[in-house]
């Protein structure tokens, strides 16, 4: 007999939990697992990636609904829709349901009869996010979750310490709580660095990648490089993503007259070819649990350099595996000028890089997901 799973996620968008999940199940044994999707919200890049083998179970097709719908889950507890569109569309029985984005939805998992047991991904930093922490302020908040979300688990995972650490801070401990590295999945990053080649910059290149969104810290990405050119270096910033801060973002480019020096790319479907031409990944981040995308940066053997935040720090060791700004521009531009004035220092931490990726090892990840999804 396989092994029943139904995974549970809002939108299969361009993030980085939603990029584990799917080289999670490309993965997957499916002579042992069957595989039921459940996606919230049809929406997103990685809807063509999902394997063949796993059904897809899609709950909406509004946004807009979506969106009232979680509000009103979370500010009022009005779940009714939530509930009976769950219900209706998820009839089966299944050994383990996981939530593998922790959130709202996470609750949804209750609204399913036919599990037996229930597990949760903590994708995020519930104290240094401020997207999380504002709302967890309210100590009703917190001891309604307690009690009806995580109270009521079977087993909570993480994907970081540093995760790990800010959850416990906020809800307290579990019995059943582990960390588990996300699944980066090494050998395809590798390939797809390959599949395209640009012509090497004249300029010492930075390139940062994610979403356009306060929580990454772009703004201070950009005052910083306003220091290092006020400084005489010469250098330019790749930024590749997309997302609500975009024009606040160029903006302040024009602003402060740094259009020769800062490029904003876009999404791009695959970004690794421009990371691996690039001399040194940043990260601006003024929060992560785990950056997936510095994970895979230093399975490039690329020189990083990343500010003091949860996931960021633990990922570098303080340092020791990639140079640690603190969370200013000054901090930020100073570690930059380390880069572009010493080449030896970027030979140095790219070999760092390939050290740490050995933490990112596919057989040694994979193998603690299987025995996770077996139980």
């Amino acid at each position: 007999m396989k092994h029943k799973l139904l995974f549970l996620i809002p939108s299969l968008t361009g993030g980085g939990a939603e990029r584990t999940l799917i080289n999670l199940l490309q993965k997957l044994d499916y002579s042992k697992f069957e595989v039921d999707l459940v996606v919230v919200l049809k929406d997103g890049i990685y809807l063509e990636n999902v394997p063949n083998e796993v059904k897809c179970i899609f709950l909406f097709h509004n946004k807009m609904l979506v969106r009232i719908l979680a509000w009103m889950q979370k500010k009022i507890g009005f779940n009714y829709l939530l509930k009976k569109t769950t219900q209706n569309k998820i009839r089966g029985q299944y050994d383990l349901g996981i939530s593998f984005l922790d959130g709202n939805f996470t609750d949804l998992l209750f609204f399913m009869k036919g599990l037996k047991k229930r597990f949760t991904w903590v994708h995020s930093s519930y104290q240094t996010n401020r997207n999380f922490a504002r709302f967890y302020e309210n100590t009703k908040y917190v001891q309604k979750l307690k009690e009806e979300r995580y109270g009521r688990l079977d087993g909570i995972y993480f994907v970081s310490n540093d995760a790990k650490e800010e959850f416990i801070e906020v809800f307290g401990e579990y019995p059943k709580m582990e960390v588990i590295y996300n699944f980066i999945d090494t050998k395809s990053v590798l390939k797809k660095a390959e599949l395209e080649t640009y012509p090497k910059s004249n300029l010492f290149e930075f390139v940062a990648l994610g979403s356009l969104l306060t929580v990454k810290g772009f703004d201070r990405l950009i005052r910083a490089s306003k220091i290092v050119k006020e400084k005489g270096f010469n250098f330019k910033v790749s930024i590749l993503g997309s997302g609500a801060e975009k024009n606040n973002l160029e903006s302040l480019v024009k602003e402060i007259n740094l259009k020769e020096n800062i490029d904003f790319l876009g999404f791009i479907s695959n970004p690794y070819p421009l990371l691996k031409n690039a001399d040194v990944f940043i990260m601006s981040s003024v929060s992560e649990a785990l950056p997936t995308v510095l994970c895979e940066a230093m399975i490039l053997g690329k020189a990083t350099l990343v500010t003091n935040c949860s996931g960021c720090r633990e990922i570098v060791a303080n340092g020791h595996f990639g140079l640690m700004a603190e969370q200013s521009d000054q901090s930020l531009a100073e570690n930059m000028i380390k880069y572009v004035s010493d080449p030896n220092l970027v030979i140095h931490y790219e070999l760092q890089s390939l050290k740490r990726s050995e933490l990112f090892d596919d057989k040694l990840v994979l193998a603690a997901y299987n025995e996770i999804l077996s139980q």
